[in-house]
C-alpha cells in the first residue's frame, strides 16, 4: 500500500491503516526525540501524543502531502513544548527550593501571567469567526487550508481573520507600551 491509499483510509478512519503507520513511524521517531532529549519516557510519551494528533487529525491529511514530514513537524513541535515546559519546572522547582525566591523571577513569572491574561482576555473580544480562526491557527496550528475546510470558509477568508486579529493584538499591546 502506498502513502497515498494509507493517508486516504486513515481519513476514512480505518484503524488497520493508523497501525500500519504506527508501525512504520513510531521506532524512527522515538529515536529522534530520545536523541534530542536524553529521557526515553518523555520520548515513549511525545510520540504517542503525536500519533494521537494524527488520529485525531486525520480527516485534515492531504493525500498529496508527506506524512513524513506532517509527523516530524508535529513531534519538533512537541520536542520544543517539552523543552519549554521542563524549563519552566526547573524554574519553579529553584523558586520552591530556595527560602527566599529572587524578585526578578517573581516579577518575571507574574508578568508573564498578566501578559497572558491580558491576551486571553484580548482574544476572548474578538468577533466570534476571528476569534475561531485565530485560536485553530495559533492554539491548534491548523493549516489556513485545514481551516477553511473545516470551517467552510475560503483560504483567503482565513487569511484576512488572521490578519486582522494579529494587526489588532499588535495594536492593543503597542499602544500599552508607547
Amino acid at each position: 500500500m502506498d502513502e497515498r491509499q494509507l493517508i486516504a483510509l486513515l481519513r476514512e478512519g480505518d484503524s488497520l491503516s493508523f497501525e500500519i503507520l504506527f508501525q512504520k513511524y513510531y521506532v524512527r521517531f522515538y529515536n529522534f526525540c530520545r536523541n534530542l532529549i536524553k529521557d526515553s519516557h518523555a520520548a515513549e510519551d511525545i510520540v504517542q501524543n503525536v500519533f494521537m494528533k494524527v488520529w485525531v487529525n486525520r480527516k485534515n491529511l492531504h493525500p498529496d502531502q508527506s506524512i513524513h514530514n506532517y509527523i516530524y513537524v508535529l513531534t519538533k513541535h512537541e520536542v520544543l513544548n517539552h523543552i519549554r515546559d521542563r524549563r519552566v519546572c526547573l524554574q519553579v522547582e529553584q523558586l520552591i527550593m530556595s527560602d527566599q525566591p529572587s524578585a526578578s523571577i517573581t516579577d518575571e513569572m507574574f508578568s508573564f501571567r498578566e501578559l497572558d491574561e491580558r491576551v486571553r482576555r484580548f482574544i476572548a473580544s474578538m468577533p466570534g469567526q476571528r476569534r475561531k480562526v485565530f485560536l485553530l491557527s495559533r492554539y491548534r496550528g491548523m493549516s489556513n487550508k485545514a481551516i477553511a475546510d473545516l470551517l467552510g470558509l475560503s483560504v483567503k477568508t482565513v487569511d484576512r481573520h488572521i490578519n486582522l486579529a494579529l494587526t489588532s493584538l499588535r495594536k492593543e499591546f503597542m499602544k500599552n507600551i508607547g
